[in-house]
């Protein structure tokens, strides 16, 4: 009898500490913590096993579909990359048919495509019975990642996608420590809006702009570096002492760091939007990922949220409806 698979996982916010997640960048900088939290725009798969050895792919959130006689004949080079490359990871032993779909838009800088990969995990995982543990499905859809956007990728998108909830993510010399908090995520939600610029962003581009001018001493960069490696050790100890009124100004100084590390970080349309939200009554505003486009996410007193919204949207922001979540990647076979 064969089985459909189901598997999903969330995107996240980043609160604090992004790009030091990257390998070799945490390294240079005494293992900081990057601190995130999981949200309720959830990445989906679908597999549905087959009799033959036909291979069909669906991708409802990009509008792309293909298909291939065999997993032999699946190419490496595709727009659907991660999602072949992965298949191939695990070799199925017959056919089947991988719906995809994502509810963060494309380039929104909130972790789709490792949510998406995660969830793929979990799905194949199951179905192959090849009982990966959770950090060896990480480790394995973190270098898959890599060979699809040809740059290191950070870590802390996978763990928020596998375990959910406002966690700690720390690599380290001999592995990455996890931590969840016990913040409420209802509470959380109370006080962020998350806007949508309009534009995807490239994270590989600038994480790697980033990475390279680190990695060459870059003095300015280091420092801006050092700074963000401060803010998200504050943040940490504001999280776990649970108290919210003390995220805002670490949140505040944290972007005003981060987009100093390259000049395509922000842009006009990000900034507009900051500068509109804090006339609005926004405690403090900092881009989501690596910036050069995507989602915003604000820090803002319940009482003023509708008029920050207002705000946002006259500017030409889409506001995305969302919560945080404690949950992570889950899977079921019907």
């Amino acid at each position: 009898m064969f089985r459909i698979i189901k598997s999903s996982a969330p995107t996240r916010i980043d609160l604090a500490g992004g790009t030091l997640d990257i390998w070799p960048l945490y390294l240079f900088f005494d293992n900081p913590p990057t601190l995130n939290a999981a949200i309720d725009l959830y990445a989906t798969v679908e597999i549905i096993p087959r009799k033959d050895k036909r291979i069909f792919f669906t991708s409802r959130d990009l509008g792309l579909s293909d298909n291939f006689p065999s997993l032999s004949k699946v190419p490496d080079k595709h727009p659907l990359e991660l999602i072949m490359r992965t298949l191939k990871f695990y070799q199925p032993k017959s056919g089947l048919e991988i719906v995809t779909d994502c509810r963060a838009p494309q380039g929104s800088g909130i972790g789709g495509s490792s949510a998406l990969n995660i969830a793929l995990h979990g799905a194949l995982n199951r179905l192959t019975g090849r009982r990966y543990g959770k950090v060896e499905m990480i480790e394995i859809a973190k270098n898959i990642e890599t060979q699809v956007i040809k740059v290191p990728a950070g870590c802390q998108d996978y763990y928020s996608a596998m375990y959910g909830g406002v966690r700690k993510v720390q690599p380290g010399v001999r592995s990455t420590e996890t931590q969840k908090f016990a913040i409420s995520p209802a509470e959380l939600t109370r006080h962020f809006v998350l806007c949508y610029t309009g534009k995807p962003r490239s994270s590989g581009i600038n994480n790697w702009e980033v990475t390279k001018k680190a990695v060459d001493g870059k003095r300015t960069v280091i420092r801006h570096l050092k700074f963000i490696r401060e803010c998200a050790m504050d943040m940490e100890k504001a999280l776990n002492r649970g108290n919210l009124k003390d995220l805002a100004p670490i949140f505040a100084r944290e972007w005003k760091a981060r987009k100093q590390l390259a000049p395509n970080i922000s842009t006009p349309e990000i900034d507009n939007l900051i500068r509109t939200a804090l006339k609005k009554g926004a405690l403090a505003g900092k881009v989501c990922g690596a910036g050069g486009g995507g989602c915003v996410a604000f820090i803002v007193p319940p009482a003023l949220k509708k008029s920050v919204i207002e705000g946002l949207t006259s500017r030409g922001g889409q506001v995305l409806p969302f919560r945080f979540v404690s949950r992570g990647q889950r899977d079921t076979g019907l």
